[in-house]
């Protein structure tokens, strides 16, 4: 399968390209781990990627999490790409993958020539080689040495301003946002049957259907207005092929909502601002909360719900095959895996408490039931959250 990226693999100045970490004490902002990833700096200075991109960009050593601007192109000489100093899980593998085999399906606009002989043909679908697979593992580790900036920013539930007026002008910039960044994957008609659709394992939502499974309202409800904003602001994270919109302007945000909400009969006409009958109010407290919960009750509670059948005894989630079950989305459509749990990025509907409390007080869509019933009580939530969380070895740093 293949993925995508917003940047584009061009072709590189062997000469003047900064190195990993370059310009920061011990040239800890990327580290190059494993085989693989020293392998793929060794591909993307044979594709000359460095030609078009840069890796300029790296964390803060310390306060917030700094997150890159928007992706858009520049016309400055034949530096045409984004900076990837810190592109490391901003995006999934397979985005990557499909960015490389057809970046202007994937990013409508794109300048970057496709990389077609880094894949294989396969029964229909073209298969990344050894040398597409190394670039990816390579693009993963760039910027994460020292931080992990895209983790530390899911870890919480981003905030949603009041919704603005829902008129003709902001529907008509949603329209043109919606053709600019989604209709790739989701198809002009919001069926999910996009350009790029069949390169992803999760294929994109049929927005036209009005199902979504990331969101604060009971099964057979709409989604809220700011379960959409909140989606469109987070992406999938490296679960899945969505990329996050959170440089977008908030009104332009809620432009997308308001388009999305529109490609739905059952959304279309009701504006913005409404759809949370039944929303249930965060209950686990954000963070701290959620940190004093009782680890030990949580992991008992994590074994007598089976939440290891699915997501593996180590959280790290299992696939299909592996775990012998038949995941679905509430159209029918096959879900692979289950969530790797063990890492923010990975977990599609965000990592903060809020979001944890949501999945599993509601589920997730048809693949994941409600827990609710099972729950005796708020610490007992509370509790199971804090062990879900323990699981990110990440967010001990």
């Amino acid at each position: 399968m293949v993925a995508i990226v917003l940047a584009p693999a061009c072709s590189v100045d062997r000469s003047g390209a900064p190195g990993p970490g370059a310009g920061t004490p011990g040239g800890r902002d990327t580290v190059l781990s494993t085989d693989s990833e020293r392998a793929g700096e060794a591909v993307y200075r044979a594709e000359n990627c460095a030609r078009c991109h840069t890796l300029f960009d790296r964390p803060r050593p310390y306060g917030p999490p700094n997150l890159p601007p928007g992706p858009a192109l520049k016309d400055a000489g034949s530096r045409v790409g984004p900076d990837l100093g810190l592109e490391g899980h901003r995006h999934s593998d397979e985005w990557h993958f499909a960015h490389f085999y057809a970046p202007a399906a994937v990013v409508r606009g794109s300048r970057m020539p496709p990389s077609r002989h880094l894949f294989r043909a396969s029964g229909g679908l073209p298969v990344p080689t050894r040398g597409a697979a190394e670039l990816v593992a390579y693009l993963q580790a760039l910027g994460r040495g020292r931080r992990d900036v895209w983790a530390e920013w899911r870890r919480r539930d981003p905030d949603v301003p009041p919704a603005p007026v829902a008129d003709r002008g902001l529907l008509d910039r949603g329209r043109e946002l919606y053709r600019r960044h989604c209709a790739s994957c989701h198809g002009d008609r919001g069926d999910g049957r996009g350009e790029a659709a069949d390169f992803f394992g999760i294929r994109p939502r049929d927005l036209a259907a009005g199902h979504h499974r990331f969101k604060s309202t009971p099964p057979g409800r709409p989604p809220a207005d700011t379960d959409l904003f909140r989606t469109i602001t987070l992406g999938s994270g490296t679960g899945a092929a969505m990329p996050a919109f959170y440089w977008l302007p908030q009104r332009d945000r809620w432009a997308l909502v308001l388009a999305v909400k529109e490609l739905a009969p059952a959304l279309r006409g009701t504006g913005l601002g409404v759809g949370r009958d039944g929303a249930i109010p965060p209950a686990s407290g954000g963070a701290g909360e959620a940190e004093r919960g009782d680890h030990a009750a949580g992991r008992r509670l994590w074994d007598v719900l089976g939440c290891a059948s699915c997501h593996g005894a180590d959280g790290k989630g299992m696939s299909r095959r592996d775990a012998g079950a038949a995941w679905a989305d509430a159209a029918g459509a096959a879900v692979p895996r289950s969530s790797d749990l063990t890492h923010a990025c990975a977990l599609r509907a965000g990592a903060s408490p809020e979001a944890l409390e949501r999945s599993i007080l509601l589920g997730v869509g048809a693949a994941m039931p409600s827990y609710a019933d099972s729950l005796p009580d708020e610490a007992s939530l509370r509790s199971l959250i804090a062990y879900i969380r323990s699981l990110d070895k990440g967010s001990r740093r």
